[in-house]
């Protein structure tokens, strides 16, 4: 499944997420709300899927299951301009800003992320973010984030999980579960797939350099025969100039097996080195 696929499936499941208790309802409200632009009573988005999540249609729409149903109206217009996105403007009253309890601080959260967040896959790493424009939304989130013992990152109106952990966490304790999960699964293939990658890349750097170790080594070979050297050389290096000249792209390791009597890499290397310095 690709990353846009993926997401899709997770806000679908943010969307339908059950509610667990009115309270519950009122802090994830809240956490939408304050995620939005603010102009005293009215509450503006671009997400349009945030007024499927108050009002409906779907399973769980939120605001008939908050304590101010009944007392307050929710009242919802949409906004269109040429060649600019749709925006969903809610009207409602102050009391609606009602911040959440410790029992109730995970559907803030969720609520929240509703209106300003995001989940990020680039080359490397994961990003799961938070961007609030309001300076009051801001600092309560702050506070609210401190409570969550994940490792928030603040920049400017931003907060951004990095470490997969977190991540996962923040979904799973948001009501995702399913999403915290195939994040999770998603995690491993990609970390799999990664460690592949940088095995695959040093096995090439190897023979990169061991083809360039083969050939430095060919023609310091050629010169040494046709500089006459070859007939002075003690046995031991003479040895393996002959049999790297007669084979030109084997290894180190392969050549030293070739000896008489086989010796290892490192020594093969440091015969090279001699030679080096006598040329």
């Amino acid at each position: 499944m690709d990353n846009d696929l993926w997401l899709s499936k997770l806000w679908d499941e943010w969307l339908t997420s059950p509610v667990k208790s009115r309270r519950n309802a009122d802090a994830e409200v809240c956490g939408l709300l304050m995620g939005m632009r603010r102009n005293r009573g009215t509450f503006t988005t671009n997400r349009l899927r945030v007024a499927r999540r108050l009002t409906g249609p779907g399973k769980f729409p939120l605001w008939p299951l908050t304590s101010y149903a009944e007392k307050f109206d929710l009242t919802i217009s949409m906004l269109t301009r040429p060649n600019r996105r749709a925006s969903v403007k809610f009207t409602c009253p102050p009391e609606v800003l009602k911040l959440p309890d410790e029992g109730s601080m995970w559907s803030w959260l969720k609520g929240l992320w509703g209106s300003t967040g995001g989940l990020y896959f680039p080359k490397s790493g994961y990003y799961l973010t938070l961007i609030i424009s309001d300076e009051e939304a801001s600092v309560t989130a702050r506070s609210i984030l401190a409570r969550t013992n994940l490792a928030w990152i603040e920049h400017r109106n931003e907060f951004t999980l990095r470490n997969h952990d977190d991540i996962t966490t923040f979904l799973y304790n948001a009501g995702m579960k399913s999403g915290a999960l195939d994040f999770e699964d998603r995690m491993l293939i990609r970390s799999a797939r990664n460690k592949a990658n940088l095995e695959s890349n040093y096995d090439a750097a190897n023979i990169a350099r061991s083809v360039r170790a083969a050939r430095e080594q060919y023609e310091l070979s050629e010169k040494i025969v046709s500089s006459g050297m070859l007939e002075t050389l003690p046995e031991k290096l003479r040895e393996v100039v002959e049999m790297r000249l007669e084979y030109p792209e084997i290894s180190l390791e392969e050549l030293g097996l070739k000896l008489s009597p086989p010796v290892g890499k490192s020594a093969v290397n440091y015969r090279w080195k001699k030679l080096r310095d006598l040329t």
